[in-house]
Order: structure tokens, then C-alpha cells, then sequence
């Protein structure tokens, strides 16, 4: 039975660096030979080929015990995982960024076609694998050491910042607020007519349709406009000065009453927007869809800002 345990401590030698190959090799054997003892003491003869196959099966492949023995070669290390894992988030965020915002100029700009849409995925989908291969790559040159990290070992708790339990209604964090400040200055630009938008017309079922805007929504172009700088400087707020509680809570309160007060008047006025064909087809079903759209639209806006009324109310008063 010796020559079984010589292959195989033979075999799992190969595959350890030499340094480490004599008392890799012999804790290993020590290993073998106490449970082979044990085994044999518990059957009360020594063990026959079949048996001593089944107790090195049972402590593993050579490549599975040498890997266990040996060295760590993981990639990335168990405590380098959760580092690496928030990094490809990120990455993964900033390929979605990369691949959405041109194609959105495009489409606000009116040089979008569908081909640009279809485009968004054939573009997300090799930056994204590049981003999180350079990441993997970063983090596996960290894991053997190629990469110095410094003084980020250094790091201390009164260094991290305070995050409550529950996290307060409509509350945001500085991403976020980029990003809604983002937006809003897309849709000035659009509103303004600095971004231009092709409202002449859409393509449905091979035909162009035209496109009237209500005059309700024609008269608020100035309300708008305002409601929108003043959600801009909320979101300001938020980047540049998350603390300056009460001033947001004041700005939110102004938006919120603005953004009732439009409901209120386009309620009454829809259809907000209307189609028809040149030739006078029929275009009711699309006419019904973008109606209820625009309902269910203004319904939950008019909730939002009732909500935000005691909400950003509360905090203007309490100032936290």
C-alpha cells in the first residue's frame, strides 16, 4: 500500500514550488498515515487496495490538495473581493453613462433613429467587459503585491461618515443629485428650445403624424421654466451642500406647490397633446395610449408633491 501513498504524495510534490515541497510533502504524509491508522484500528486489519484508493479519494484530487497547501493563487483574494466588487459596480454604472447619454442627445436632438436605441446595447456591452476586465486585472496586480496600496491600509473610523439606520423620505445623495441636476439641464435645454426636439411630427404605422401641444401647456411655458430652475438649484444644493437642510427643504416646498398648481390647471385642458394623420386616418388607439399615459403621469406627480409638502415642510421647520 506504501507505493499508493508514494504516487500519490508523488503527484501532489510536482505541483508544489520547491521551497515548500519537502514539508508540504511530509505534513501531508503524516496526515495519510494517521488516518490509515485509524482506519486500520477501526477494522482491526491493515487496509487493502480498495480501501486505501477510497482514503486518498477522500482527501482530495493532487491538484485540489496542492492548490490547498501551496500558496493562495485565488485572482482576487477574499479580502480584496468586496473592493473589487464595488469597483465593477461603478464601472458598470459608468459603461451604462457612456452608452446612454450620447444616444439620448441624439434622440432629443431628433438625429436618433432606431438604430441608435439598438445601439446603446452593442455599445454598453464591450465597454462594460473592457472596464471589468481592467478592474480584475488592477486588482489581481494588488493581490500579489505588484501594485503598492500605500497608506490606504492607514484608513480610521472617525474618517467614515455617518449613515443613519433608516434612511429619511426623499432624502438623496450626492450621485443622485448630479444626476437629477443632469436631467433637469437636459430639459431646459429642450424647453428652451437650446436643444431641439422634433415636435413636428412621429412616424405611426408608416405615416407621419402631426403633433399639437395644447394651449394650456403653451401658456405655462414660463411656470415651467421656473419650476424647473428652482429643481435645479435643489439638486445644487445637494451636490454642493448636502447639510443646508432647510434650504433645500424651502426649494422642494416651491416645486412642490408649483408642480401642483400645474396639474391643476392642465387636468381640465387635456388632451395635453393631439395627433392626426394628414389624410385624416384614424390615429384614436395612439391618441388613447398617450392620454392615459399623460393621466396616470399627472396623478402620481399631484401624490409626489402632496407628499412632499409635509415632508420638505417638516424638515424647513425641525432643520435636519
Amino acid at each position: 500500500m506504501s507505493d499508493l501513498i508514494d504516487r500519490y504524495l508523488g503527484a501532489v510534490a510536482a505541483l508544489l514550488p520547491k521551497a515548500q515541497r519537502q514539508d508540504i510533502v511530509a505534513e501531508l504524509r503524516d496526515l495519510i498515515m494517521n488516518r490509515v491508522e485509524v482506519q486500520e484500528a477501526q477494522l482491526g486489519r491493515p487496509l487493502d487496495k480498495r480501501e486505501m484508493e477510497a482514503l486518498l479519494r477522500e482527501i482530495g484530487h493532487p491538484i485540489a490538495v496542492a492548490g490547498r497547501y501551496g500558496p493562495g493563487r485565488a485572482l482576487i483574494g477574499p479580502e480584496l473581493y468586496p473592493f473589487w466588487l464595488f469597483g465593477v459596480k461603478v464601472m458598470l454604472v459608468i459603461a451604462a453613462a457612456a452608452a446612454i447619454i450620447p444616444a439620448a442627445v441624439l434622440l432629443v436632438s431628433g438625429q436618433g433613429s432606431t438604430h441608435t436605441i439598438n445601439g446603446v446595447i452593442s455599445d454598453f456591452i464591450p465597454t462594460a467587459l473592457s472596464l471589468i476586465g481592467c478592474a480584475t486585472l488592477i486588482a489581481a496586480a494588488i493581490e500579489r503585491g505588484w501594485i503598492k496600496t500605500g497608506d490606504f491600509g492607514q484608513w480610521k473610523v472617525s474618517d467614515l461618515p455617518h449613515i443613519p439606520k433608516t434612511r429619511p423620505l426623499f432624502s438623496k445623495n450626492r450621485f443622485e443629485g448630479l444626476f437629477e441636476l443632469v436631467a433637469v439641464a437636459f430639459f431646459i435645454a429642450w424647453w428652451t428650445g437650446l436643444m431641439p426636439f422634433p415636435m413636428g411630427g412621429i412616424a405611426y404605422d408608416g405615416d407621419q403624424v402631426g403633433v399639437v401641444l395644447s394651449p394650456a401647456l403653451k401658456a405655462l411655458y414660463w411656470p415651467v421654466l421656473g419650476l424647473a430652475v428652482v429643481q435645479a438649484i435643489s439638486s445644487l444644493f445637494v451636490v454642493i451642500k448636502p447639510a443646508w437642510v432647510r434650504p433645500r427643504a424651502g426649494t422642494e416646498l416651491i416645486g412642490a406647490v408649483g408642480g401642483l398648481a400645474v396639474v391643476a390647471v392642465l387636468w381640465p385642458a387635456q388632451p395635453i397633446l393631439t395627433f392626426a394623420l394628414p389624410d385624416g386616418g384614424d390615429v384614436a388607439r395612439l391618441q388613447e395610449v398617450v392620454d392615459l399615459t399623460f393621466k396616470v403621469i399627472m396623478a402620481v406627480s399631484a401624490g409626489i408633491c402632496l407628499t412632499k409638502l409635509f415632508v420638505d415642510g417638516w424638515r424647513l421647520v425641525r432643520g435636519r
